[in-house]
């Protein structure tokens, strides 16, 4: 019987039937790749005609015809279009659309809202919401099974994927997956969904009908290969991941980081790296490909060109070719994937930050969502024998009349996510960018070997403001410091003198735009019980205030010279071959080795591992490390659940 279920389901997406196929006869399979194969940010109907993709700044989805090239509406899916809190200058979507998904009826579209935690149900015809369904928190990647009955859901922050009943509207079943799953792929037989592990190690396989995990699979980092300019390091930033028509192939795009460079040799050509990992659909790793900077003598790389921030990937109907959206450097690369080297480079694009791609039913074009220009670009796909020739086709479609995001977040937004060269001088050659490291605005789960010693990539989410000193030993006192950052990690050329606009554009963004995770689902008593172990641990002591922190304490203009709390927390790395150092803080002031920063804990359950050398995996490994932690394990599990909630 599972077998004749799964025969019924269509090539390009995953169902989950309700009766037998004897009962209940399906069409034959089909390669119709107008039905979405994975998880995107924008959706074709199946004419080809009509496009729909997701606003998540402004909270809305916007309806283009593609062949007029004309916004045709934009349905708002909140009671109002989001806009700055006038108190604070905070500027945070309540539903923050990320994936969309439409019926085969072309009569709902369904949308993840990251920031209500739901799923909201949308008629096409009128606009309006028909229902919205509670999954869980931060859900990101959707799936739609071909007969429309079925979605699935990625919850991030929650650990989970659910399965809702479309008829009904209702979650109707979960399962648990490792690390935060992102984006869903179907199996071409329908016989498994693939989830990718956002922050790595890889992706779990998930059987559709017993919602059960049957795989779970790491794409192993690459190692350092004598050069530090050659592609290597540890798998993160796993964005989107189809399987390969025609063949047994699973390719996911993701980024490399090179964590094991030093300074002062670390800079943005050792950093990171575009990557495109192929494992088979039984969990076979093939191989990784990436750019081998090709201005290395005798290295011929399979990317010929530097790019950064894949998000996004495309196949033509035959499979011979991918598409890879690089979001930081503005891009698109074309990959053949039966030579496993780039084809060609589609750059510049019209618009900034490409987010995600769907190719037309016709494959005659291309449509890429640029999310923070507010726009679609078109790109012509002309196959000539072998070949694949894509370019930019005309102007960007508009696809919003107006944008509720002030004009100052907004490019601090674009800045913070862009590695175009091009444009800013924020990198070389378009290779890092802010978010490369700070994916989604939080942490990329790695230690870097900074000069001061080890250092993981702290959290931007929720701001600076309130948080005290900026890095783990109070080294800086404001956002704008980070041109010496851009500057010497990110291959940049800022003059903070004469382009001062711009570093005050990012810093707005960062403290005014980045929100703090939505916390994932927790007990309620467990969390009022954490709460007064928190207390009565004298956790408070130091992680005090609204955003849990001394940071700053006794210091409110946060001057390097006057008072700055640090302490010994016995997390101090000592030995080995990169120790924590004595070092000077910005202003040239004396930081010892061992006094840390306290962290501020909102937040937290999003941004593992734990202290500034990642050594505490879990939250309940770094209560243990607590001076004095709780001695019973019901007092420990209920503190963790608090720190959870925050």
């Amino acid at each position: 019987m599972r077998y004749a279920l799964f025969a019924s389901l269509t090539l390009a997406s995953l169902a989950v039937g309700c009766h037998s196929a004897a009962t209940n006869p399906q069409p034959a399979p089909s390669n119709e790749l107008g039905h979405a194969l994975h998880s995107s940010s924008l959706a074709l109907d199946a004419t080809g005609k009509e496009l729909y993709v997701v606003n998540p700044e402004s909270d809305s989805i916007s309806v283009l015809d593609v062949q007029t090239r004309q916004l045709e509406r934009e349905i708002l899916l909140a009671a109002a279009p989001p806009s700055a809190d006038a108190s604070t200058g905070r500027y945070t979507p309540s539903i923050m659309p990320r994936t969309v998904a439409l019926s085969p009826d072309g009569a709902t579209l369904y949308v993840t809202a990251e920031r209500a935690s739901a799923v909201l149900a949308v008629d096409v015809a009128s606009g309006t919401i028909r229902g919205s369904v509670p999954v869980g928190s931060e859900p990101v990647g959707s799936l739609l099974s071909a007969d429309g009955r079925t979605l699935f859901v990625a919850c991030s922050q929650d650990g989970k994927v659910v399965r809702l009943d479309t008829q009904s509207l209702a979650a109707v079943d979960s399962v648990t997956v490792p690390s935060e799953p992102w984006a869903l792929a179907a199996s071409a037989d329908g016989h498994a969904l693939f989830v990718s592990q956002f922050l790595g190690p890889g992706v779990v396989a998930v059987d559709p009908t017993t919602m059960t995990v049957t795989g779970s699979w790491a794409i192993p980092d690459t190692a350092p290969r004598g050069d530090q300019q050659l592609a290597h390091g540890q798998v993160r930033g796993l964005y989107d991941l189809a399987q390969r028509p025609g063949t047994s192939e699973l390719w996911v795009a993701h980024t490399l980081l090179g964590t094991d460079t030093p300074q002062p040799a670390l800079d943005f050509k050792s950093t990171a790296f575009p990557a495109l990992s192929l494992l088979y659909t039984d969990g076979t790793f093939e191989q990784t490909l990436s750019n081998d900077a090709s201005a290395v003598p005798g290295i011929d790389g399979s990317f010929g060109d530097v790019v950064s921030g894949p998000h996004a990937l495309a196949f033509t109907s035959d499979g011979a070719f991918a598409l890879m959206v690089d979001a930081n450097s503005e891009d698109v690369l074309v990959v053949d994937t039966r030579q496993h080297s780039e084809s060609a480079l589609v750059r510049p694009l019209p618009g900034k930050m490409p987010d995600g791609i769907v190719i037309a039913p016709d494959q005659t074009f291309a449509y890429v969502d640029e999310r923070i220009s507010g726009d679609v670009a078109v790109l012509k796909l002309e196959r000539t024998g072998d070949a694949l020739h894509v370019s930019v086709d005309g102007a960007a479609i508009t696809r919003q009349g107006s944008d509720p995001m002030p004009e100052t977040l907004r490019l601090g937004q674009q800045l913070f996510n862009s590695a175009n060269s091009s444009v800013f001088p924020i990198t070389t050659d378009h290779w890092v960018a802010c978010a490369t490291c700070h994916m989604e605005g939080r942490s990329d789960a790695v230690v870097w070997l900074f000069a001061q010693g080890p250092r993981d990539t702290p959290s931007n989410a929720g701001g600076m403001l309130e948080t005290g000193f900026l890095f783990r030993t109070a080294d800086r006192n404001k956002v704008q410091d980070y041109w010496h950052t851009i500057n010497v990690e990110q291959g940049g050329h800022f003059d903070p003198s004469a382009q001062s606009s711009l570093l005050d554009a990012l810093t707005a963004y960062v403290n005014l735009a980045l929100p703090l995770p939505i916390p994932p689902t927790t007990d309620p008593t467990l969390v009022a019980r954490g709460a007064s172990v928190f207390t009565a641990s004298g956790c408070g002591t130091c992680h005090a205030g609204p955003r849990f922190t001394d940071s700053g304490s006794g210091n409110p203009t946060l001057d390097l010279t006057g008072t700055v709390v640090l302490h010994d927390v016995g997390t101090c790395v000592t030995s080995g071959a990169f120790p924590d150092v004595a070092h000077e803080d910005l202003a040239g002031d004396p930081r010892d080795a061992c006094a840390f920063d306290t962290p501020s804990l909102n937040g937290v359950a999003s941004s593992p591992p734990y202290f500034h050398d990642d050594s505490a995996a879990t939250l309940r490994d770094a209560v243990l490390r607590m001076p004095t932690p709780p001695t019973a394990d019901d007092d420990i599990d209920a503190l963790v659940e608090y720190l959870r909630s925050l």
